[in-house]
């Protein structure tokens, strides 16, 4: 039996207020959001204990344009009439990269974490990876099966950028906060990396990229491999850059290994890789099988983690190389163009600290002068016998680091606040070889570490954990907080170089009367946007859309409002696909009166999307009015017998009257699954038996969606 729990007397439009301020900060849907934890070792099991992956959902939104099925079903023609066999010749791919939304950028950091990830895919691409030796003792399990090195090498576009970027010639195509959503027409010749924060998957790419601006969208937690870049920061297990790996492989027409919709009779059209039935999760062992063979776990279009996917196979090489001469020399004819020298990494450079070309190692080897062979034990690089770097072997012994922490992200203060209070949030790792029991973590502002928090636990070697230190109240003004860690297991710290991080931020100085900024950036069907902002008491404030269609401008509108408040800002898409990134790269963002982005959004969502936020000293929930006359809706729904049923009731001082009012039930990714016309009656009994269990909310629309509550059926 179903029953319905709907444990509340409670305000519609105060359902927000029980969270703090610094909570008031994320979306409505942030506790479902999985980038969302309240500890970054704990990770929720649909995002980041198993990989994700958005290319299908992404196809079906692509597919749904006529225009475009016809152009997609073009490539699998122009397929079918390629040569099928593999390229001798090299094929070069320039790439950009773009960073989206980055607070306070390290433009060298991003620059070579940029790099560095293009070097992973050239290794990856090339068969030259390390861990592909792991095929010698898996390969008699996979008889008729050889691994694929492709002909396809990409390159870091560094010459004849498009204008308008900020980049001259011999910079990195390598963009920070100038594009938005997984598309932009002037970076056409290019395959585009856009890498953004909160993006519910680990990545998703068109099935056959065209070139055209288009590109693999990738998360700030799976971008690159090592400490990242602040809030670019690769995360365990999808922390060594495998993720675009897997991604640039649909970009290049390779499927999923089990052919996306399951089961034994699919097929990824490639006929070397043997048949499976759904993803492999983790690190499976060789011989597991689903399709009565043995499954190809460490194929790179699976969905094992990044340390266990180390392939491509020969028909799968065979297919991209097809593809990219059939479909993508639009890309390729524009390496000459952006890349200097043809770019890619055929040619041994012998100098640029990269090992590519038919060198066998960095910059040493094939047409360079030989690699070392004995150890230095002082260059820097581990070489002859050495078992560490410039260590072990015939060098002197290498020092385990025995008890070593540090902060490695600073999650807050960083940028704009919006009170004088907050709440510190930093990330610390055990870089250690020994579990860490302890640690002390001395913080404080401005170049000071006068406070203490001793943390402890039991924190694996090379793992994180993130914790919330004690609240500061900070005067007014642009200021840095540093923490940094000693002591670890009660020991000096045998590798201090790594303890410290900062970040800066700002406190708000004036009390009095603000004027903000909304700017909102409709798609191309501006009639199904509009939106609402909404002061402490949910009584609007300001509104303004719909838009005209077509209409792309940005619209500005300028509201004077108290400071020392809270307030929430609702948008709304009658269609349900947000403003980006299907039919145009939407976005919003409220801007203060120094014009600092107090909110912003990528406009990715579906039917709506809050944000709150609070300026001066105001606290989400203080000094809330909760007389009926404040109320616009109120409501009341209790837990009753009948199986599925959900009783509603209307509070009598309700503003709107109740046939003018429908009630809505929403899933937690925003779909409406239940809908009814509230009639005459104040009082109506929901049929929600069709409904299985699970977290919804319940929603009064009268035309403008307002603001919804949770209740759970169980």
């Amino acid at each position: 039996m179903k029953k319905v729990n709907f444990l509340f007397l409670v305000l519609a439009l105060l359902s927000l207020t029980i969270f703090s301020c610094q909570n008031d900060k994320d979306e409505l849907f942030d506790e479902f959001d999985a980038l969302e934890r309240a500890d970054d070792n704990t990770l929720t099991e649909d995002f980041t204990k198993k990989r994700t992956c958005g290319h299908q959902h992404h196809m079906e939104k692509l597919l749904a344009d006529p225009e475009y099925k016809k152009a997609h079903q073009a490539k699998f023609d122009r397929l079918k009439n390629a040569a099928q066999q593999r390229s001798s010749a090299g094929m070069v791919l320039p790439m950009a990269v773009h960073f989206q939304g980055i607070s306070n950028p390290d433009v060298a950091c991003l620059r070579a974490l940029a790099q560095s990830q293009i070097d992973i895919l050239n290794a990856d691409y090339g068969g030259n990876n390390g861990d592909i030796a792991q095929w010698g003792s898996a390969s008699s399990t996979f008889p008729g099966v050889q691994t694929g090195a492709s002909s396809i090498s990409f390159c870091l576009a560094t010459q004849n950028h498009p204008s308008g970027y900020g980049l001259s010639n011999g910079d990195p195509a390598v963009t920070i906060n100038k594009t938005s959503g997984d598309s932009d027409n002037k970076w056409s010749g290019y395959i585009n990396i856009f890498v953004q924060a909160d993006t519910g998957v680990l990545g998703y790419s068109p099935l056959g990229g065209s070139g055209n601006g288009d590109g693999v969208v990738i998360d700030a937690s799976a971008f690159g491999a090592g400490g990242g870049c602040g809030s670019i920061s690769p995360q365990a297990p999808y922390n060594l850059g495998r993720t675009l790996t897997h991604e640039l492989g649909h970009y290049l027409l390779l499927d999923h290994v089990w052919g996306d919709n399951g089961g034994c009779n699919q097929d990824d059209g490639v006929s070397d890789t043997p048949n499976c039935s759904e993803p492999n999760y983790g690190c499976p062992s060789v011989g597991a099988s689903s399709c009565n063979s043995a499954d190809l776990h460490m194929n790179y279009m699976d969905y094992t983690n990044d340390a266990c996917m180390y392939m491509f196979t020969a028909g799968q090489a065979t297919r991209m190389e097809n593809f990219v001469a059939s479909s993508l020399q639009n890309v390729a004819n524009n390496a000459a163009n952006v890349c200097g020298g043809g770019g890619g990494n055929n040619t041994p450079t012998c100098s640029d600290g990269i090992q590519n070309g038919n060198e066998t190692g960095v910059d040493c080897g094939g047409s360079c002068s030989p690699c070392q062979t004995t150890p230095t034990c002082s260059d820097g690089i581990q070489n002859g016998n050495e078992t560490g770097v410039d260590c072990g072997g015939s060098c002197p012994p290498c020092q385990a680091a025995t008890a070593d922490a540090g902060i490695n992200r600073i999650i807050r203060p960083v940028g704009a606040q919006t009170g004088d209070t907050f709440t510190p949030r930093v990330r610390f790792r055990n870089y250690g070889t020994e579990n860490l029991t302890s640690v002390t973590i001395k913080y404080g502002i401005d170049g000071a570490t006068n406070l203490t928090y001793n943390w402890t636990g039991s924190l694996a070697p090379n793992t994180n954990k993130a914790i919330n230190l004690p609240a500061m109240t900070v005067a007014g003004g642009s200021h840095t907080f540093t923490a940094k860690t000693t002591n670890p297991n009660g020991l000096s710290d045998s590798n201090t170089g790594n303890d410290s991080k900062s970040s800066s931020f700002s406190i708000p100085t004036n009390n009095g009367p603000q004027t903000i900024k909304i700017q909102v950036k409709p798609d191309d069907y501006g009639s199904e946007i509009y939106w609402e902002l909404l002061d402490d008491n949910y009584d609007v404030v300001t509104y303004g859309g719909p838009y005209q269609d077509g209409s792309t401008s940005v619209k500005t509108k300028t509201v004077t409002i108290d400071d020392n408040a809270c307030y929430t800002f609702v948008i709304y898409d009658d269609y349900g696909d947000g403003i980006c990134c299907d039919w145009g790269s939407g976005w919003y963002r409220i801007l203060d009166s120094n014009n600092s982005t107090i909110v912003s959004s990528n406009g990715q969502y579906g039917y709506w999307q809050e944000k709150d936020f609070c300026l001066g000293n105001a606290r989400k929930g203080e000094a809330i009015t909760t007389s009926d006359e404040k109320q616009r809706v109120r409501f009341s729904a209790t837990t009753i017998a009948k199986s599925g049923t959900l009783d509603v009731a209307l509070s009598s001082k309700a503003k709107r009257t109740p046939q003018n009012l429908t009630y809505k039930v929403l899933d937690t990714n925003g779909a409406v699954v239940f809908s009814q016309k509230a009639g005459l009656s104040k009082e109506k009994s929901l049929n929600l038996n069709h409904l299985p269990k699970g977290t919804y909310y319940l929603q009064l629309n009268d035309g403008r969606k307002t603001p919804k509550q949770r209740f759970e059926i169980e």
